[in-house]
């Protein structure tokens, strides 16, 4: 989990509601609080909510979906319903896409993505713009996502502008995920570290 400042633009009236999926699904690595990759925090209550929501820790406080800060996301773009998590991010972007803030789309169900033209529509418009796009796949307990890079994944797709062939490339790069070798992930000291 990226710290993520972008409280000020949230959505008025708009809430996780019963979503709870960056409560199982991200790791979480700070001085406050350190959780495993896809393992449900300590703090998830059983019927949803944070056991210590009012003290919960900074990193928490100031983490939200991209769902939650984008109009053009509508509700059926909720994590749990669309089966696909997506996050502003800023990583070590290849040249020419380095220093830019970017999306991370986490997928969760891979059935839902089947289907998903929405998303594909999505990813177009921020290809197109030059906007860098990564693909996580991968939930198994204590173990990182496998990642995709999809500006160079779909770059082919995207210039056909045809929906299925977007998923169709989309699907490619999930097996392509599923194909690398697995990062597991332990707590040690207060903080993760990854295994070979």
């Amino acid at each position: 989990m990226n710290n993520n400042t972008s409280q000020i633009y949230l959505i008025s009236n708009r809430q996780c509601g019963e979503c709870t999926v960056c409560c199982k699904v991200l790791s979480i690595n700070s001085k406050e609080f350190v959780k495993l990759p896809n393992n449900t925090c300590s703090n998830l209550k059983t019927n949803g909510g944070c056991a210590i929501y009012q003290t919960r820790p900074t990193v928490c406080q100031n983490w939200f979906c991209a769902w939650r800060n984008l109009p053009e996301l509508d509700e059926n773009w909720r994590p749990d319903k669309s089966g696909v998590l997506v996050e502003f991010t800023e990583e070590n972007f290849p040249p020419p896409f380095s220093g830019r803030v970017g999306f991370r789309f986490t997928i969760l169900d891979k059935k839902k993505l089947k289907n998903n033209n929405k998303l594909a529509k999505f990813l177009i418009k921020q290809i197109n713009n030059g906007v860098p796009c990564l693909l996580t796949f991968g939930l198994e307990k204590n173990t990182e996502p496998a990642t995709a890079f999809l500006n160079f994944a779909l770059n082919n797709a995207i210039k056909t502008n045809d929906i299925n062939n977007i998923l169709h490339e989309l699907n490619k790069a999930i097996e392509a995920c599923e194909k690398m070798p697995k990062i597991k992930v332990a707590i040690e000291n207060g903080q993760l570290i990854y295994e070979n």
